[in-house]
């Protein structure tokens, strides 16, 4: 069967039901008014199901979900890149502005803290902006076993001491079920 310009108004149609759609949804609105795919009588159910089948409206929506949500995930990053464009930008402009101000300062005005937190502000926003990390934390703490202290191993030592626990684990877990 080729498919023609009532199949395709009947699948545009199917579409811009949107995410209740199904074909008897399809089928009762068709009933009321089928003039919108340009013909006096509805297609009956079975006809409609047979369309489905033979012109792979499933198969065609996911084409078109996927197409929509690649166009929102497009228009999504777009939107974030120009936000931390603006951002960096104005962070850049908060530090020159704490850096102006600090420089026409003297020694007796008290407002330096607010250049200073202008400054740090601005820098703070434009690492955000630029994807960096705005504090480093550093973990402190015993890495001990036993008496081993497990800092002084390289990463190829932990690599294999993690698979021999793991060998060991998977040899306990095979004796339990024998």
């Amino acid at each position: 069967m080729k498919e023609r310009t009532r199949h395709r108004l009947a699948f545009d149609f199917y579409v811009r039901m949107g995410a209740h759609r199904s074909l008897e949804a399809l089928h009762r609105a068709l009933k009321e008014n089928p003039s919108v795919i340009g013909l006096t009588r509805a297609p009956s159910r079975s006809t409609l199901e047979a369309w489905s089948s033979a012109f792979h409206w499933q198969g065609r929506l996911l084409d078109l979900e996927r197409q929509a949500a690649e166009k929102d995930r497009e228009e999504l990053l777009r939107t974030l890149q120009d936000m931390n464009a603006r951002h960096a930008k104005e962070g850049l402009a908060l530090q020159q502005k704490g850096v102006e101000r600090l420089g026409t300062l003297s020694s007796e005005q008290l407002s330096a803290s607010d250049a200073v937190r202008a400054l740090v502000e601005g820098v703070r926003l434009e690492r955000l902006a630029r994807g960096e990390p705005t504090e480093h934390i550093r973990q402190e703490g015993e890495m001990l076993y036993g008496h081993i202290d497990l800092r002084s191993f390289t990463n190829e030592e932990l690599r294999r001491v993690a698979e021999l626990a793991e060998r060991l684990a998977e040899r306990a877990s095979d004796e339990e079920f024998k």
